[in-house]
């Protein structure tokens, strides 16, 4: 194989290896409560009150759904808005910005 073959193959990796690395996100939900979570394209990951969960994706027309059947929790995600559901709770949430 050609050297350039190679360095295609191996940027093509790269690539796909970013594309599936988690992308971190905080929120922040009210006043006092803020959330982190690392979404990738199947799963979130959401650490809520010092313990994590994974969420699975589910299909949904216009949204990032993601749901937890067994510990009650559903989250929406709109560009800067969440929406997280906590059994019959619900939280609306904003994207913390960092500067």
């Amino acid at each position: 194989m050609k050297p350039a073959a190679r360095v295609g193959i191996a940027l093509a990796a790269l690539a796909l290896a970013v594309a599936a690395a988690a992308r971190p996100a905080t929120y922040t939900c009210g006043e006092e409560l803020e959330v982190k979570i690392d979404f990738t394209p199947r799963k979130a990951q959401l650490h809520l009150r010092d313990k994590d969960h994974t969420l699975l994706r589910v299909k949904s027309a216009h949204d990032g759904v993601y749901v937890n059947r067994k510990e009650g929790l559903q989250l929406v995600a709109n560009k800067g808005d969440l929406r997280l559901r906590e059994g019959k709770d619900e939280l609306q949430c904003k994207l913390k910005i960092v500067p």
